[in-house]
C-alpha cells in the first residue's frame, strides 16, 4: 500500500467563515464535478487523523495543506489539498488568532463565479481537523512535516 498523497492543487483559493462557534476554511473549486469528487473522499476522513498545516512564507504569502495521515488511513487512495501563493495580509490576519485558539473545520465549496459570493455552494460536510498547525516555511526541513514538504515541492 502506498503512503504517497495525491495532492489536489487546482482549487481557486479559500474563503473564511464562522459557523458553530468555529472557524470554517472552505476550499473553493471552480469545477463542480471535481469539488463533488473530493467532497466524497473527505467525507470518509477520520476526525482523529486529519491534519491541517498553514505554512507562513517570508514574502507575505501562506500555503494551506490538509490531508488525512496515510499511515493510519483505511482508504486506498490518499488525497490531500494544497494551495500556495495566498496573501497573509488579507482575511488570514483576522483568521490566525481563531486558528490558534481552536482547530478550524474544513469544507469543500464550489463557486460558479468566484467573484460573486452568491454563487458559492457548500459541497461537503464540515470536517473537524484533529491537528492544526501554523508553521514557518523553514520548519519544512523537519521530518514531522514530511507530507507538507512533498506538497510544497
Amino acid at each position: 500500500m502506498s503512503l504517497e498523497i495525491d495532492w489536489k492543487k487546482n482549487f481557486y483559493g479559500i474563503s473564511w467563515a464562522y459557523e458553530k462557534d468555529r472557524l470554517v476554511i472552505s476550499t473553493v473549486f471552480e469545477d463542480k464535478k471535481e469539488a463533488i469528487s473530493i467532497a466524497k473522499e473527505i467525507e470518509d476522513w477520520s476526525d482523529k487523523f486529519t491534519r491541517l498545516t498553514i505554512i507562513e512564507k517570508e514574502n507575505d504569502e501562506f500555503a494551506i495543506c490538509c490531508y488525512q495521515d496515510p499511515q493510519i488511513s483505511k482508504n486506498d487512495s490518499h488525497l490531500g489539498l494544497f494551495r500556495t501563493g495566498m496573501r497573509q495580509s488579507g482575511g488570514y490576519e483576522q483568521a490566525k488568532p481563531m486558528i490558534k485558539e481552536k482547530s478550524p473545520l474544513l469544507q469543500i465549496a464550489y463557486a460558479a463565479d468566484v467573484r460573486d459570493m452568491n454563487t458559492y455552494e457548500q459541497i461537503s460536510r464540515l470536517v473537524p481537523m484533529r491537528k492544526c498547525r501554523i508553521i514557518s516555511e523553514k520548519d519544512l526541513k523537519k521530518q514531522e512535516y514530511y507530507y507538507e514538504k512533498t506538497a510544497n515541492s
